[in-house]
């Protein structure tokens, strides 16, 4: 699972000297939803470090001096994306190429990508096309075209993230042997998250699925979700050992949390690197402060190194609770 072709790498080196003179996109976005927009926070960075708030120009610092990168969106925000996409232009403004990690691919379909940009290199409209992006079921690719734009500005190469789902079923029906003990001690799958952090993340995978799933049932999902961000960095890493400046992770902010997600696997595998992670979190009306908001904590309990705050897409979402009680025809659980 660690290796990386050299063409993902490698593949957009001569786009990158076309392009070396373009600038990074220099302004921080305008938010282009509106259940939020006058909010209080919206548009606001909070700091874990300094325990206040910040300047986006203060992220775009923090990740341009990063070896690895981690922006946790929610999938269907458009904002969310349009700031991802500064903050990659910010990571590459200085001249540095790092590698582009989506969560959004699993890594058996690299070759898709490799064939993409081999055959069209400057083709961020037709990327979706070409790696199947609807069928894995992700919110429109219009959405997340920004980002790879700015990839291919910058001469970026992309690399394939998550786990394949033929892995991921495998490990839920059978278990870590599935993987094989060389794999799952090279990901460190093998290291003990926490008591904390194992309860936090049934706690988390448990609410996700709306209370209706006891959560005994749960306990395959958890190994799953393990693998799926032990994955996510062994990409980066990996992208990172085959010549790219590092790696930009796009992915779900569950995935960039610091208690059990990818950062905490870059630090057993690459504990000298310098991480940074960003959480886009959507603003409520009734909390109007940063400590209303788990994802802020409290001091070293918070989730992100910067919490970055957006309009959200409100009831238009609909309650897919309520969805998944239809489909399950039960009632959701509260414990």
């Amino acid at each position: 699972m660690s290796s990386v072709s050299g063409l993902a790498v490698r593949g957009l080196v001569a786009l990158s000297v076309l392009l070396a003179g373009l600038s990074a996109r220099a302004d921080v976005p305008a938010f282009t939803l509106a259940q939020g927009a006058d909010h209080p926070l919206s548009g606001k960075v909070w700091s874990r470090a300094e325990g206040d708030f910040v300047s986006g120009d203060a992220v775009g610092t923090a990740v341009r001096d990063a070896r690895y990168v981690l922006l946790g969106e929610i999938h269907d925000n458009p904002d969310h994306h349009a700031l991802q996409a500064y903050l990659l232009g910010q990571a590459a403004s200085n001249g540095r190429r790092p590698a582009v990690v989506l969560e959004m691919i699993p890594r058996d379909r690299q070759d898709r990508i490799e064939a993409h940009f081999a055959g069209t290199p400057a083709d961020a409209a037709g990327f979706g096309a070409a790696v199947g992006w609807s069928e894995l079921g992700w919110p429109d690719y219009a959405i997340y075209r920004p980002i790879l734009e700015t990839a291919l500005e910058a001469g970026l190469s992309v690399v394939a993230g998550d786990a394949p789902r033929a892995d991921r079923r495998a490990l839920a029906r059978e278990g870590l042997e599935s993987l094989g003990t060389e794999t799952v001690a090279t990901l460190s799958l093998d290291a003990p998250l926490g008591v904390a952090e194992d309860a936090r993340l049934l706690d988390t995978l448990f609410d996700g699925h709306c209370g209706l799933m006891p959560r005994a049932a749960l306990a395959p999902l958890v190994t799953v979700q393990r693998l799926r961000d032990a994955t996510l960095a062994d990409a980066m890493i990996a992208a990172d050992g085959a010549g790219a400046d590092g790696a930009v992770l796009i992915a779900g902010a569950g995935h960039v949390r610091a208690d059990f997600g990818v950062p905490r696997y870059l630090a057993w595998r690459d504990a000298t690197a310098t991480v940074v992670t960003v959480g886009f979190v959507e603003v409520r009306a009734d909390a109007t402060q940063p400590q209303d908001y788990a994802a802020v904590g409290d001091g070293d309990a918070a989730l992100y190194d910067y919490v970055w705050f957006t309009p959200g897409r409100g009831a238009e979402r609909g309650d897919p609770c309520a969805e998944l009680e239809k489909r399950f025809g039960k009632k959701r659980q509260e414990n």
